[in-house]
């Protein structure tokens, strides 16, 4: 171990570690994605809201796409080559695992559908004490501009724009996202408390929150939960990232081929539903007995973790 690595050792102090990469990268990046959109589409502070201008949407996107690179991908990088001597290895990319585990992650996103529509729908319905109005008005507008945001997002020009749109949606959030969290937020955090299953919790919770959309925090939680057990389970980051993609690309691809989805977009799978009890009931024990089955084919990434 390197004098380096040895100082980061500890769990408080790699927490430490990754939370400065995070705000230095971001700090750096969003200067560069700034000058980058000045440069190519001459815009300023007055039209960034202008969502009917196309060069504020395509100066948006490339904001996105640089910005999301400087928080998510780069920091667990450094950060694996400051405390690791196998980069690969220390974010768990270091093994594809089975093909029946990437078909079963596959079929588990798939079957959850009417499940997380019901989770998303019962969320959107909660809402807080009336001391709490202000707060929860301010939720509210935040999501609605997050919906405005996404719809002007998903607009398409062609296959090379929904590739584009792709990379940024789906592509990049689906692996930075999961390098950050689950290749190094949820390690450090098992470490740190010495549960994995608290701490698995602990960063869905985290993942969802930095999202800052109240009214899909529930169903974004879970799906944190179960990136971070087929994490635990697999030994390997690139079953979370499949999962993550198609939750996210799925609704770009139907945006693609079914335009008048983005009256109701959302940056998942699962949008609003009205599926019976009967087929969220089904939805419920398919993904249980997807998941189940999910663990016992991998053991052996359980026992790598312990």
């Amino acid at each position: 171990m390197t004098p380096t690595a040895t100082v980061f050792s500890k769990p408080s102090m790699q927490f430490f570690l990754i939370m400065a990469l995070c705000l230095v990268s971001t700090i750096l990046f969003s200067i560069i994605a700034g000058l980058a959109v000045l440069f190519f589409y001459q815009l300023d502070l007055s039209s960034i809201y202008d969502y009917t201008n196309p060069a504020t949407i395509e100066g948006l996107k490339l904001f996105q796409l640089i910005s999301a690179i400087g928080l998510f991908i780069v920091p667990p990088l450094i950060y694996s080559v400051i405390t690791s001597k196998n980069v690969f290895k220390s974010l768990s990319l270091h093994q594809l695992s089975k093909p029946t585990s990437w078909l079963l992650v596959t079929l588990i996103m798939m079957v959850a559908s009417p499940l997380m529509a019901w989770v998303v729908e019962v969320n959107e319905q909660m809402s807080l004490p009336e001391f709490m109005a202000p707060i929860e008005q301010w939720m509210k507008q935040s999501e609605l501009s997050a919906q405005e945001l996404t719809k002007a997002f998903l607009t398409f020009n062609g296959v090379g724009s929904l590739l584009y749109i792709l990379i940024i949606v789906a592509v990049v959030p689906a692996i930075g996202e999961e390098l950050l969290f689950r290749g190094v937020l949820q390690k450090i955090v098992i470490n740190w408390i010495h549960n994995k299953h608290w701490g698995i919790w602990i960063t869905a919770i985290l993942f969802s929150a930095l999202h800052m959309q109240f009214y899909g925090f529930f169903p974004r939680m879970l799906l944190g939960v179960l990136f971070g057990y087929l994490l635990v389970w697999s030994g390997s980051l690139w079953l979370p990232i499949l999962g993550h993609f198609i939750n996210n690309g799925s609704v770009v691809v139907l945006s693609y081929f079914y335009p008048e989805m983005m009256e109701a977009a959302e940056i998942n799978l699962f949008g609003e539903g009205s599926s019976s009890w009967l087929v969220i009931v089904i939805s419920a024990l398919l993904v249980a007995g997807g998941v189940m089955l999910f663990r016992k084919l991998n053991m052996q990434g359980v026992q790598a973790h312990e």
